[in-house]
C-alpha cells in the first residue's frame, strides 16, 4: 500500500513527492526518472514499473500510459497515479505477478506541468500551455481576471436593453440565448469575468471577443499529418517544437519495447482510437479488428463506448484534426493507441448524447441546461454553480459575476469521484497490456554424427504479433529482429552468431478479433520459428533474442 490521497488533485510538487516516495520505497517495482523539463523548469516524470528482479523494464514488452496533456484535464494525471497505486497495492496477485513479470508499464502522470499548476491553482482554462500562441503578446480586447475577489474567474453579465441573452424562465440563474421574438426582458451582456484593454476598443461597452491567448494545444503538436496555423489552431510553429512532446517522442523512440499506449484527456466520457482524418476502410482489416476487440473490451469494464474519432468525434465533419498523439503512435510509431476521453457530465446529469457524443458542447438546449442545474443541485450538493453576485466592475461599473465552476464539474469529476471514474480504464489498461507480445526462447541440442545441432526455438506466446501492428509490417516501423549466439568451449561450424530473423504471429490471427479461420488459417505454427547452428566439440551456448516490441529473453544450454 502506499498513501496516495485518493480522491485528491494533486499539485505538482504532491505528485512529485509521492512519486519519489514509492520509487524510494519500492525499489525493486518502480523507478522514476525526468524525461525532459518544461519552459518553467518542472520535470516531467516518468516511473518504469516491472519486477526489476527479473529483468529491466527495456528488455520486456511495455506499455505507456500519460496524462494531462491538456492543461485543465487534469484528472488524467490522477488516472495515471491511480494506476501506480493500484499496481503497488495488487503486486503480489497471481495476475499482476504475471504481467510484470514478463512485461513492464511506462507511466507519465503530467506532461503539461506548467499548465495544469496554474489550472489548479487559479481555475483559469488554459489548452496546453501558459505560452502565448498564435501571437507572442496579449491580444487587445479582455483579459480574463478575478473581478470581485472570490479566487475564481467565472462569467460576468450586464443588464442592457441590447443584450444578447435573457433569464430563463425555468430558472433565473441560467441565461439563454435571445431570439428575434424575445421581447420580454431584463437582457444582458455577457462575458467571462476580467477587465477590457481600453486603448484597443476604446469604448470597453462594446468589446470584441478576443482570441485564445493560450490557444498552443500539445495534441495538435505531433508530426501527423501536421498542418500551421490557421488551417489547425494550437499546432505551434512546427511538429515537435514544443519541449513537452518532443520529450514524449524522444521516449518512445527509445524505448522501442513499447508496444501499446493510452493517453488520458477528459471530458466526454468516451474511448477514441484512430483515424482522426480518414475512415475505417483505410485502415488495415487486422489492425481495425483488433482496434475494435480491444474496443469491445473497454466497453465491457466501463460502459462508455469505443469509437472512431473520425466518424464519431469530429469537431468539423469537412476538416480532419491534424498533429494528434495518438495518430502518430499508430501511423508513425506502429502501435494500437487509445485516447481517453474520462468522465461525462451530460450522463451523470441523466442527458443522452450517445448519439451525438459532441453535441452535448455544441447544442444543448435549455432542458439540458435545466437539468445540469439540477445535477449540481442534487449530485454535486451546489458546489459548481456560483450564484450572480453584484460586483463593481473597474470600467462597466456595477456587473454580476457568477456561472459553472467549470473545473471540476464539465472538464473534470469532482474530487470525491476521482475513485470511480478512473477504475473501470485502469483496468483496461491491464488487460491491453496483457495482449502484447510473449516472447518466449528454448534450446535443445541433437547429436548428429561428431557434431552438435544447436536448435533455438522461438516462440510468441502473446495475442498481438511481434510487430503489434499491419501498419508497423508494412511501412518498417519495425526492424527485424536479433538472434545472437554466444559460445563457450565449443566451435561454430555452419550458422551466424548473428541472425536478422522475421516477426511471429499471436494469438489474435484467429476469429478472436472477428476473421473466421478460414481467412487467415487459423493459430498456426506461424507464432513459432526454429533456427540451427551446427557446432564441434563440447560446450556452452548462450542465446539472445530481442528487438522492437520484444524487449528481450535469453536462454542457456551445456552439453558434452
Amino acid at each position: 500500500m502506499t498513501n496516495l490521497r485518493r480522491n485528491h488533485y494533486h499539485s505538482y510538487d504532491e505528485m512529485t513527492s509521492w512519486l519519489q516516495e514509492v520509487t524510494e520505497r519500492y525499489p525493486n517495482r518502480a523507478r522514476l526518472q525526468s524525461i525532459g523539463k518544461t519552459p518553467e523548469g518542472r520535470d516531467i516524470w516518468v516511473v518504469s514499473i516491472t519486477r526489476f528482479e527479473r529483468g529491466e523494464a527495456s528488455d520486456k514488452p511495455a506499455y505507456w500510459i500519460d496524462g494531462n496533456t491538456h492543461a485543465s484535464e487534469v484528472l488524467g494525471c490522477e488516472a495515471c497515479l491511480r494506476t501506480i497505486d493500484l499496481l503497488m497495492e495488487r503486486w503480489d496477485d497471481e495476475d499482476v505477478v504475471r504481467l510484470m513479470t514478463n512485461r513492464a508499464m511506462y507511466v507519465c502522470p503530467r506532461i503539461s506541468a506548467d499548465g495544469a499548476e496554474y489550472v489548479l491553482k487559479n481555475e483559469h482554462y488554459v489548452r496546453s500551455a501558459r505560452r502565448k500562441w498564435p501571437e507572442p503578446h496579449p491580444l487587445p480586447g479582455l483579459n480574463e481576471q478575478d473581478i470581485n475577489g472570490d479566487g475564481l474567474i467565472l462569467q460576468m453579465r450586464v443588464e442592457a436593453p441590447d443584450g444578447a441573452w435573457r433569464v430563463s424562465k425555468k430558472d433565473n440563474r441560467l441565461l439563454v440565448a435571445r431570439m428575434p421574438w424575445d421581447t420580454e426582458g431584463p437582457f444582458y451582456h455577457l462575458w467571462a469575468e476580467g477587465v477590457f484593454d481600453d486603448d484597443a476598443w476604446g469604448n470597453p461597452q462594446k468589446p470584441v471577443r478576443p482570441r485564445d491567448a493560450h490557444g498552443l494545444d500539445f495534441n495538435r503538436n505531433y508530426p501527423s499529418k501536421w498542418q500551421h496555423e490557421p488551417e489547425q489552431p494550437g499546432a505551434g510553429p512546427y511538429p515537435l517544437s514544443e519541449p513537452e512532446t518532443k520529450a514524449v517522442v524522444d521516449f518512445l523512440l527509445a524505448n522501442r519495447n513499447i508496444g501499446g499506449i493510452l493517453t488520458y484527456h477528459t471530458y466526454t466520457g468516451v474511448l477514441l482510437r484512430p483515424y482522426s482524418d480518414r475512415a475505417d476502410t483505410e485502415m488495415p482489416p487486422f489492425d481495425l479488428a483488433v482496434y475494435k476487440a480491444l474496443g469491445k473490451r473497454f466497453e465491457q469494464h466501463s460502459g462508455f463506448k469505443c469509437v472512431s474519432t473520425f466518424h464519431d468525434f469530429a469537431y468539423d465533419p469537412k476538416k480532419a484534426i491534424t498533429g494528434v498523439f495518438d495518430d502518430w503512435a499508430y501511423e508513425q510509431y506502429g502501435v494500437h493507441c487509445f485516447t481517453m476521453e474520462l468522465w461525462s457530465p451530460s450522463k451523470h446529469a441523466g442527458l443522452d448524447y450517445s448519439k451525438d457524443l459532441l453535441g452535448f458542447w455544441r447544442d444543448r438546449s435549455e432542458d439540458d441546461e435545466i437539468a445540469l442545474l439540477k445535477w449540481n443541485d442534487g449530485e454535486l450538493n451546489g458546489e459548481a454553480f456560483v450564484d450572480w453576485q453584484p460586483a463593481t466592475h473597474p470600467q462597466l461599473g456595477d456587473v454580476e459575476v457568477g456561472g459553472w465552476r467549470w473545473l471540476y464539474s464539465f472538464r473534470n469529476c469532482p474530487a470525491r469521484m476521482i475513485e470511480d471514474e478512473v477504475l473501470p480504464t485502469i483496468e483496461f489498461t491491464l488487460d491491453h497490456l496483457a495482449a502484447l507480445p510473449m516472447p518466449k526462447l528454448t534450446l535443445r541440442t541433437e547429436r548428429v554424427g561428431d557434431l552438435t545441432k544447436l536448435i533455438a526455438r522461438t516462440q510468441n506466446d502473446g495475442y498481438l504479433p511481434t510487430h503489434i501492428t499491419s501498419v508497423a509490417a508494412q511501412r518498417d516501423l519495425v526492424n527485424k529482429l536479433h538472434l545472437e549466439l554466444e559460445l563457450d568451449g565449443s566451435q561454430l561450424v555452419e550458422g551466424s552468431t548473428h541472425l536478422r530473423i522475421d516477426h511471429l504471429a499471436g494469438m489474435a490471427q484467429t476469429s478472436t478479433v472477428g476473421f473466421s479461420s478460414s481467412h487467415f488459417g487459423g493459430r498456426t505454427q506461424s507464432h513459432v520459428d526454429e533456427h540451427a547452428w551446427w557446432l564441434n566439440g563440447p560446450g556452452t551456448a548462450r542465446v539472445t533474442w530481442w528487438g522492437d516490441r520484444i524487449g528481450k529473453v535469453s536462454a542457456e544450454i551445456t552439453w558434452d
